[in-house]
């Protein structure tokens, strides 16, 4: 029965996304991948869409489905090395289905889910004391991207902690050759991103159930088992909110290594509500469905947001606003008999160079009116979401 509902939730989880990522169009961090970056991302995108090149904006994210599949799996296994009980094991399976943070990975083109792949992999290996293989896959991060510098550090403090001599001599040359290639960025003026940082978090994860991670991490310190993986997403954890003190941090070099640890709170959980009497537990249930429920409904608006563009007020401030309006555009640009037209903006040149608008000509599209302007209509099912218009650059 368990392996029956753990593979059903897998199974329609994954259907929901493949449907997602479909019809989402290019989102402008993706364009700029695709066009101009020479990363691991870049070549997925293009294989993805040489191999299925008629299935629309999935074929550049398929490749990135798969690997959040290997993702699910992976953490079912990490979880299992903590959590016996079924119970415990299916609570910590659901939660990282749900997880807004993880969802917008698998139907995005990033780096996260292969940071993702990569971490749980270094963790199983070693927990399993498979060290060689562990370092193995660590020194792979120095060729992903510039986050390799925080999970270095991080480790760089455990070995220190557990005075372990070899692996603190491993990292500290990982650690200074990553310093080295992507540097560390402390830049800038001092501005206190502190309540931004926080927002973040809550959005990866849902707010109340950020609030009891951040509980469960707090609470580990001081009375629990202060393993690798607590190790590591605290001192993560602490490092982004130490930094965007200062700075705006990039969040999604720092929420792979924090997110993990969620076996972690689903076991601190499950102490705290079976060391209690049956009478005494309604709280915990309560608190459980709370924090689910926020769980589910922030996720259900993150994959079903569409339909939000014909309900919302202002559908100008929709999230989602980045990935559809140029797509629209482009559309509306065509049925205007427009296929070349210059734009100001980098990433919304490249979104429309993706849909066969190409960067050339004498038309230029600004977001004001002017008397020769054309006005270009962006609609979804009817409903005029914004204009756009159309200039002529005197040469």
């Amino acid at each position: 029965m368990f392996r029956f509902l753990v593979s059903t939730l897998l199974l329609v989880h994954l259907a929901v996304l493949v449907w997602v990522a479909w019809g989402l169009p290019i989102g402008p961090n993706e364009a700029v991948l695709y066009f101009s970056d020479n990363s691991i991302v870049s070549w997925l995108m293009h294989g993805g869409k040489a191999l299925f090149p008629t299935l629309d904006f999935l074929n550049m994210r398929l490749p990135f489905l798969i690997i959040h599949l290997i993702n699910l799996l992976l953490f079912y296994r990490l979880s299992r090395y903590f959590l016996k009980d079924d119970r415990a094991l299916l609570t910590s399976f659901i939660i990282f289905l749900f997880l807004p943070g993880i969802v917008s990975s698998a139907v995005l083109a990033t780096t996260t889910g292969i940071i993702l792949a990569l971490y749980q992999t270094f963790l199983i290996l070693f927990l399993e004391k498979k060290r060689v293989a562990a370092l193995a896959v660590l020194s792979l991060f120095l060729f992903i991207d510039k986050s390799s510098v925080i999970l270095y550090f991080a480790i760089f403090t455990y070995a220190l902690w557990k005075r372990d001599g070899a692996l603190l001599l491993f990292v500290t040359f990982l650690f200074g050759a990553s310093v080295s290639l992507y540097g560390f960025g402390i830049h800038g003026k001092p501005v206190n991103y502190f309540a931004d940082t926080i927002g973040m978090y809550a959005a990866i994860f849902s707010p109340l159930l950020f609030l009891y991670f951040f509980y469960a991490v707090y609470r580990i310190l001081f009375k629990g088992d202060k393993n690798i993986i607590w190790h590591i997403s605290f001192t993560v954890l602490v490092l982004s909110l130490i930094i965007s003190l200062r700075q705006r941090i990039p969040i999604q070099d720092f929420a792979p290594y924090v997110i993990v640890a969620i076996p972690l709170m689903v076991q601190l959980f499950f102490q705290s509500f079976s060391v209690r009497l049956p009478q005494f537990r309604r709280p915990y249930r309560m608190m459980a469905w709370m924090v689910f429920s926020v769980l589910f409904i922030n996720t259900a608006l993150l994959l079903f947001h569409k339909p939000l563009f014909l309900l919302l007020d202002q559908p100008e401030k929709h999230f989602a606003k980045p990935f559809y309006y140029p797509y629209w555009c482009a559309q509306a640009l065509k049925n205007n008999g427009i296929h070349t037209i210059l734009v100001d903006k980098r990433e919304l040149t490249l979104q429309l160079r993706y849909y066969g608008i190409l960067p050339k000509g004498n038309l230029k599209l600004q977001e004001k009116a002017c008397e020769t302007c054309k006005k270009v209509s962006i609609r979804y099912k009817n409903r005029n979401l914004k204009s756009c218009y159309v200039s002529k650059i005197n040469n």
